[in-house]
């Protein structure tokens, strides 16, 4: 990986921690897709602390496997290793935010 390539990747990085910060403050709720477009009567399901929490990890994950993939640097390794743990990944935190997150 060359110079330029490391300085976009931290560049993106950065606004992704940046994001997931903002979420866990409070004052990026509208930056959670579904729950900026759902009615007042389905948003009020939400547990909105843990959905943010949730929101943030996930965008954590996305970082740290971009890093672990830019490193690898081997398509196959990563479209055999570490796409699929991405991707379960993916599938739990939607599935936790559905379940977990709602106001029982």
């Amino acid at each position: 990986m060359d110079t330029v390539q490391i300085i976009i990747l931290s560049v993106i990085s950065l606004m992704l921690v940046l994001l997931a910060v903002v979420i866990l403050t409070g004052k990026g709720d509208g930056f959670i897709a579904g729950y900026n477009t759902a009615k007042e009567e389905e948003r009020k399901q939400f547990n909105m602390k843990r959905l943010r929490a949730v929101v943030a990890v996930m965008i954590l994950f996305t970082v740290a496997f971009v890093w672990f993939a830019a490193l690898i640097d081997d398509t196959v390794a990563i479209l055999l290793g570490v796409l699929p743990v991405l991707l379960i990944g993916y599938f739990a935190g939607i599935v936790i935010a559905n379940t977990w997150c709602k106001k029982k």
